[in-house]
């Protein structure tokens, strides 16, 4: 009996904690919004990952003993959002021209491209929004693969390139694993 009203104890506490903390992410300036997904939801595939601040620190609590670094890689993340649609015969034009209107409005605005690959079939942007003091403060990555996957992946917060790798696989976020690697690349 002691541990359940210990376990309910710690649960009331930490709630009270998550929703004290809570903030609106999309006043963030590295927020993008991808639009309304609702008429991709009938794919077969249907991939939708949001972590935001909260979850982000409860995972990173949980984590800690087994991966000690994972408090560091989610140190100053506000959200990881990540959305991932199989492409098929009824959707891929309307996905296609998600990506491009997605791409059209980030170069447009005060976000930097540093990876663009499109060909006949595979498109695929990741941008990065800097503040004042050139710290990366967004990330948002749009890929679309003819026969495979579309995915709009946004990470709000204070991000280290070199840690995003880590982040895709530890929680696994799709189309993040080779983001610092097609820096490196690029450069």
């Amino acid at each position: 009996m002691n541990k359940l009203i210990i376990i309910i104890t710690t649960v009331a506490l930490l709630s009270i904690n998550i929703f004290a903390q809570s903030t609106d992410v999309t006043k963030e300036p590295g927020y993008v919004d991808f639009g309304d997904f609702t008429a991709f939801e009938n794919s077969t595939n249907v991939t939708e990952v949001i972590l935001d601040e909260d979850l982000l620190s409860v995972l990173a609590t949980m984590s800690d003993e087994s991966n000690p670094n994972i408090m560091e890689i989610l140190n100053g993340i506000k959200l990881v959002k990540a959305n991932v649609y199989e492409i098929n015969d009824e959707n891929k034009d309307q996905l296609k021209e998600r990506i491009n209107e997605i791409d059209s409005k980030l170069s447009n605005t005060k976000w930097k491209r540093i990876v663009k690959t499109k060909g006949e079939d595979e498109i695929a942007n990741v941008y990065i929004k800097l503040n004042n003091d050139k710290k990366i403060i967004g990330l948002a990555v749009t890929n679309f693969e003819k026969g495979g996957e579309a995915a709009f992946v946004n990470i709000v917060g204070n991000i280290d390139l070199s840690t995003i790798g880590k982040l895709g696989k530890k929680f696994g976020i799709p189309n993040l694993e080779g983001v610092n690697e097609d820096n490196e690349k690029k450069e």
